[in-house]
């Protein structure tokens, strides 16, 4: 899946001169979080969080408020911005958001920004890419890893006239060179099924055998 289809575009930007108290105004109207730096050429100078605002605040206990909602965001931006292209795939992004623990990621076209993908658009993808809001029946199948397995999974349910919602596929960690085989399937009964594929020969894992 590309970032431009879940991507939040056109994205609202805030001056490297306005001040904290304009983002506060615009995270409350907006109900945003996060909000990209621009500099007089429109071009991305940073991006700062709820976080960054709320610390640059201390002085509020020492009644010194005015002040500091006065402060320009360039002084407290994070200048250090990890971006991505709306071309990049969305499996590649959730890498940085991970291992930087970011919580939203500029989308890019050369210097200009074109949208912003956030912790929360990632979380709608992952629910989106493993069917889970639609409704149905989850298969957990554990298999040794081979070719062609997804295509005799598939026959089986072709013959019963089920459709897949989704199919996830994860390392097994007890078995080594196995897989766990995740379906979604779009029945609300799944248990035709199951005896279908253990005919198949297929071992059919049961969620209490799990822990």
């Amino acid at each position: 899946m590309l970032v431009e289809r879940i991507m939040t575009s056109p994205v609202e930007t805030l001056h490297v001169n306005d001040t904290i108290h304009e983002a506060m105004n615009m995270m409350s109207r907006l109900s945003i979080r996060h909000i990209p730096i621009v500099d007089d050429e429109n071009n991305l100078a940073g991006i700062i969080s709820d976080k960054d605002v709320n610390l640059a605040l201390p002085s509020i206990a020492n009644g010194d408020t005015d002040l500091s909602l006065d402060l320009e965001l360039g002084k407290i931006m994070r200048q250090q911005v990890t971006t991505c292209h709306p071309l990049d795939f969305v499996e590649e992004i959730a890498k940085d958001f991970y291992h930087f623990a970011i919580g939203a990621i500029p989308v890019m076209r050369g210097k200009k920004i074109v949208g912003i993908v956030t912790q929360k658009d990632m979380l709608n993808t992952f629910l989106e890419l493993t069917g889970i809001k639609e409704p149905g029946s989850i298969i957990e199948i554990d298999i040794k890893d081979r070719m062609g397995v997804i295509y005799d999974i598939g026959k089986v349910f072709k013959n019963l006239n089920i459709k897949i919602v989704s199919i996830s596929i994860y390392p097994n960690a007890v078995k080594k060179d196995h897989k766990i085989i995740v379906l979604r399937i779009d029945a609300m009964n799944p248990l035709i099924a199951i005896e279908k594929l253990k005919e198949s020969g297929f071992n059919v894992l049961d969620p209490s055998e799990m822990s």
